[in-house]
């Protein structure tokens, strides 16, 4: 990928470059009380494709490096970030000899999107209120609940919490606002070549991760029917995903259909045998020998949900 050069020759952070590319982000909101600063600062979202919003209103960087390296930063948000990782990760092994300049140019770039008073009234850029020159690197600062990310993992350990405490219906209620926050694949818009597929990758798992623990709990709250298709669904997508098999069967078993249930684990073990040569795990097998031995699902014990969605063969019916 060629990336802009127009000022290799200077160091963009110490005067911003002219740049055509940059959108009419328009200037914040003036805080009512007469402080002058901004009434709201920026707002970030990374779940799906970039977003960048200002009082509302969009102002998203449109130069595909400079949308990367603003992800990037928010990836790393509030810690300093050295220049020359943030050109490994832009450019991997094939970086372009002004890539130094290249990154410098942007990071002005992207400071006048985020703080455009700023610069309009000739702040030094090396003070940025923002996007701050940390040593031999940069820091953005991101306040609480300013980037969808966060709030995500934030509304996740809350659930996570009140499902510890048995709360089952208000910890489901919390991972279905921290799942809505997702519109789709993380930074989709920047496709391949632009970030290390690792960055998508483990967000991936974290919604994983959350969505297992939605599902456990809408069981736990006696949802199993309504869970069943989207259950299905993930099985088919992930068919080596242990975890999503036992819920089924659970869900299954819980709207009494027991035999569909045994059928899913035939199902699952078939998929695991024929595409890694194993045999199911323990969990499983257990889930297996439950519905066999004629466990009631609805009589599980799972210690207050702590172990929401699981089969023990020893909650047989008395």
């Amino acid at each position: 990928m060629v990336a802009r050069t127009e000022r290799s020759s200077s160091d963009p952070v110490h005067g911003p470059p002219a740049d055509p590319d940059l959108p009419g982000c328009p200037g914040p909101a003036l805080d009512p009380t007469g402080g002058g600063g901004p009434a709201d600062g920026p707002s970030y979202r990374i779940l799906g494709p970039l977003e960048v919003r200002r009082g509302g209103v969009p102002c998203t960087p449109s130069p595909l490096k400079r949308r990367a390296l603003l992800t990037l930063l928010l990836l790393h948000a509030n810690r300093r970030f050295p220049i020359y990782s943030l050109i490994t990760e832009l450019w991997d092994d094939r970086p372009p000899r002004s890539a130094v300049a290249t990154v410098q140019m942007y990071v002005s770039g992207l400071r006048r999107v985020l703080a455009p008073e700023h610069s309009r009234g000739g702040g030094d850029p090396r003070r940025h209120p923002l996007l701050l020159t940390s040593g031999n690197g940069y820091l953005l600062r991101v306040q609480p609940g300013e980037l969808d990310l966060d709030r995500f993992r934030a509304l996740a350990a809350r659930g996570r919490e009140l499902r510890s405490a048995g709360h089952c219906t208000s910890a489901a209620e919390s991972f279905h606002q921290a799942l809505a926050l997702w519109r789709g694949t993380p930074f989709g818009d920047l496709g391949p070549a632009c970030l290390p597929a690792h960055y998508t990758v483990r967000l991936e798992e974290e919604r994983l991760a959350l969505v297992h623990d939605r599902i456990g709990a809408d069981i736990c709250s006696g949802w199993a029917r309504e869970v069943v298709g989207e259950l299905e669904e993930l099985c088919a997508r992930h068919p080596l995903r242990e975890d999503f098999h036992e819920q089924l069967m659970l869900a299954l078993a819980t709207a009494g259909r027991r035999a569909e249930a045994l059928h899913a684990y035939t199902r699952a073990r078939l998929a695991m045998v024929e595409d890694t040569g194993i045999e199911p795990g323990p969990r499983l097998r257990a889930a297996q020998q439950a519905l066999l031995s004629g466990a009631r699902p609805d009589n599980t014990r799972h210690g207050g949900c702590r172990r929401a969605g699981t089969l023990h063969p020893a909650a047989l019916d008395g």
